[in-house]
């Protein structure tokens, strides 16, 4: 089975809201509810397929990947330059003062 899904009464009570306002309009002349129904459109429109003068030389999906071939480049650029190889730097032990009893450490 699947979930239920509530309508909330604030959901509930706008919707009903609207649904009384448009009949209420289509009653009074359908030319009330042209204008606001074609602004809708047209800004609908403008959001889904923007002019290209308003477009930055692409998506931003597009400029992240150059941004990542970028990024890449230089850091093949940065492993590949000449650094000078370390000699291995020699270690050694310092002994302590602790006892060196055979006994596990007390933990409590």
């Amino acid at each position: 089975m699947g979930t239920q899904r509530r309508v909330s009464p604030l959901l509930a009570v706008l919707v009903v809201l609207i649904v009384i306002g448009i009949f209420g309009q289509i009653q009074q002349g359908a030319l009330g509810l042209l204008i606001p129904v074609g602004l809708v459109a047209i800004v609908w429109l403008l959001y889904k397929f923007p002019p290209s003068r308003f477009m930055r030389g692409g998506s931003s999906r597009s400029a992240y990947q150059r941004a990542a071939v970028q990024s890449r480049k230089r850091q093949q650029a940065r492993s590949e330059a000449d650094k000078p190889k370390r000699r291995p730097t020699p270690f050694r032990v310092i002994e302590g003062n602790k006892n060196r009893d055979d006994d596990p450490p007390p933990y409590h």
